[in-house]
C-alpha cells in the first residue's frame, strides 16, 4: 500500500476507521483502480465475523464484499488491503469521497466564511475556523467549526458550504451541539451556538430547532448565500405554521385503506404469499404491493398494470415461465436469512439489517415494551412535512392510546436522536390534525390527546457516544427513551436497558 498516511492492521481500529468514514455520507468505491460504484449513506457496513472484518457495500443492482486485512486512512479516502475467494485473491480497495472540485469548494468556503460572517453580521468576529476532522470528538471534515466573539462573549459556530450533501447539512445541528459541549469542556462559558447553512437548504434544521434547546445555550440559524456573500437569520418553523401552507401535501400520503384490488392482481399477490405462508409480509404502498421476508423485499406487484417483479439486488419481470426462480429466491432467503444461518457473510443475510430488526419488533412490539398494543403496529408509515415525505420505521401506541414512534438502528449513528425527532415532529403534526383516525389507523382505539413518545431502539453497544448529549438537548415535551436490546437480536429481541434521555 502507498506510504504517507497512517497504516493500521488492528481489526478494532480498522473497523473504527471504516465506520467513521461511512458517517460522512456518499462515497465512491474503486477496486485495483477500477470503479465499482457510488455508495449512498446507509448502503455499506463493516462487521466482525468469526474474528474477521468484512466490509460490504451495495447500490442499485450491485453489491460487493471483502475481508479487510489492512487500512490506510487520510482525510477524504481509505485504502483497504483486502482478500476474497477464501484468501486466494488480494486486492486494493479505495473508498474516495468527493471529487477534487468538491474538496476545493470545501476549502474555499472555509477560507471565505469568516469575512462573510463579519461583513453580514456586524459585531461578530471569527477567531478560529477549523475544517479538519476530529476523531476524538467524532466530528467530520464536512463541517467548518468556528469560535466567534461578540462584545467579549465567546460563541460556538458551525457551518457547511453549498457543495455538501443534504445529509451533511442536516447534521449541522448535532455536530454543533457536540462542538458546543467540547468548547465548554475547555472551561469556556458559552451561551450561544450559531449554525450557518447554505441558502434554501435549512428546512430540516429549522424544523428540528422547534424542539431542540441545548442546556444554557441559545441557538441561532442562518442561511448563507455564497454568491452574494450575505447571511440571513432563519426562524424555526413552528408546527402550527405549516398546517395551512402544506396541508395539501399531507393529503397525498398513502394510508392503510386503499381501493379494491382487481382479481388478476389478487391472484398474483396470493401466489407470492403462498411461497412462504406466515413468513411473507405483504404491504400496500400506493399503487404497489411489496413483499418481504425478514425485512428483505424480494418482490412487488403493480396494481395498475397487474404485473410483478422480483429480485433483491437485480429486478426481473415475473412470468409464468420463471415462477420457479422466485420460489427459489424465497427459499434461499428463508435458509440464509435466519438466526442459525451458517452463511453469515452472504449478502442475503447481511442486507438491510435494520429492516430485519424492524420486522421482528413489528411481529411483537411487546418484546421491547410490554405496555405496547401488539395488534396495532404500522411499519414504513409515510409522514409529510412540507414537500418532504419520510417513512417512519414503526408507529404504534400503548394500551392507553398514546402514540409511540419507534426509530431503529443496528449500528452507530450520531444523527439517531435527531432523525427520530424528525419523525416525531411529523407524527405530532398528523396527530393534531386527526389524520390517523380519519385515514384508518388504530381502528377501534381512541388516540390520546397527548404528544407521542419517542423510542430509540438499538443493540446496547451500538449507540453512538454522543446519543445522550444530543438527545438531552431535545425539549422534554418529546419524551425520548433509549431502549438497548441484546446484540444477538436475530434470535429474539430482549430489552436490556431502558432510560429517559431528556
Amino acid at each position: 500500500m502507498s506510504s504517507g498516511v497512517p497504516f493500521f492492521d488492528d481489526i478494532g481500529r480498522m473497523k473504527y476507521e471504516l465506520e467513521l468514514f461511512q458517517l460522512e455520507g456518499e462515497y465512491s468505491v474503486f477496486e485495483d483502480d477500477r470503479p465499482v460504484g457510488v455508495v449512498e449513506a446507509g448502503c455499506s457496513s463493516a462487521e466482525l465475523s468469526h474474528g474477521k472484518l468484512i466490509f460490504s457495500c451495495w447500490g442499485e443492482g450491485w453489491s460487493r464484499a471483502w475481508r479487510v486485512t489492512s487500512c490506510r486512512a487520510s482525510l477524504h479516502r481509505l485504502l483497504l488491503g483486502c482478500v476474497k475467494n477464501t484468501g486466494r485473491v488480494r486486492s486494493l480497495v479505495e473508498l474516495r469521497r468527493g471529487d477534487v472540485e468538491r474538496l476545493q469548494s470545501r476549502e474555499e468556503f472555509s477560507r471565505k466564511l469568516p469575512s462573510l460572517i463579519e461583513s453580514s453580521l456586524p459585531g461578530l468576529k471569527v477567531e478560529k475556523s477549523i475544517t479538519a476532522r476530529d476523531d476524538r470528538l467524532h466530528l467530520s471534515g464536512a463541517h467548518t467549526r468556528l469560535v466567534l466573539r461578540e462584545r467579549g462573549r465567546i460563541i460556538a459556530g458551525i457551518s457547511s458550504g453549498a457543495a455538501e450533501t443534504q445529509s451533511n447539512i442536516d447534521s449541522l445541528l448535532g455536530a454543533g451541539i457536540v462542538w458546543l459541549d467540547a468548547l465548554r469542556g475547555r472551561g469556556d462559558h458559552i451561551g450561544r451556538l450559531m449554525i450557518f447553512a447554505p441558502r434554501d437548504r435549512a428546512m430540516t434544521l429549522a424544523a428540528r430547532l422547534t424542539a431542540v434547546r441545548p442546556a444554557g445555550a441559545e441557538v441561532s440559524l442562518y442561511e448563507v448565500d455564497e454568491a452574494s456573500g450575505e447571511a440571513f437569520a432563519v426562524e424555526p418553523y413552528d408546527q402550527g405554521d405549516l398546517i395551512d401552507s402544506y396541508g395539501r401535501f399531507a393529503r397525498r400520503a398513502m394510508w392503510p385503506r386503499g381501493g379494491a384490488i382487481e382479481p388478476a392482481s389478487g391472484d398474483l399477490i396470493d401466489s407470492i404469499i403462498r411461497l412462504a405462508p406466515g413468513a411473507v409480509e405483504a404491504r400496500r404502498l400506493g399503487g404497489f404491493v411489496t413483499f418481504s421476508l425478514r425485512g428483505l423485499e424480494f418482490a412487488r406487484v403493480s396494481l395498475s398494470r397487474g404485473r410483478a417483479w422480483f429480485g433483491v439486488f437485480e429486478k426481473k419481470r415475473l412470468e409464468a415461465g420463471n415462477f420457479d426462480e422466485i420460489a427459489g429466491l424465497a427459499s434461499s432467503i428463508m435458509t440464509r436469512r435466519c438466526a442459525e444461518s451458517v452463511y453469515r457473510n452472504d449478502r442475503l443475510y447481511r442486507a438491510q439489517p435494520e429492516r430485519w430488526l424492524e420486522s421482528i419488533i413489528r411481529q411483537d412490539a411487546t418484546a421491547i415494551d410490554s405496555t405496547l398494543d401488539a395488534r396495532r403496529v404500522y411499519s414504513q408509515v409515510p409522514a409529510y412535512r412540507g414537500e418532504q415525505r419520510a417513512y417512519i420505521d414503526l408507529l404504534t401506541a400503548n394500551r392507553d392510546g398514546r402514540l409511540v414512534v419507534i426509530e431503529i438502528k443496528v449500528s452507530e449513528d450520531a444523527e439517531f436522536p435527531l432523525q427520530g425527532l424528525d419523525y416525531w415532529l411529523r407524527v405530532e403534526w398528523h396527530r393534531r390534525r386527526g389524520d390517523f383516525e380519519r385515514r384508518g389507523y388504530f381502528e377501534g382505539m381512541k388516540i390520546q390527546d397527548r404528544s407521542p413518545l419517542l423510542y430509540l431502539v438499538a443493540p446496547i453497544f451500538s449507540f453512538h457516544r454522543t446519543t445522550g448529549l444530543i438527545a438531552g438537548s431535545i425539549i422534554d415535551q418529546v419524551q425520548v427513551i433509549r431502549i438497548g436490546i441484546n446484540e444477538d437480536w436475530r434470535r429474539g429481541v430482549r430489552p436490556l436497558l431502558r432510560e429517559r434521555l431528556n
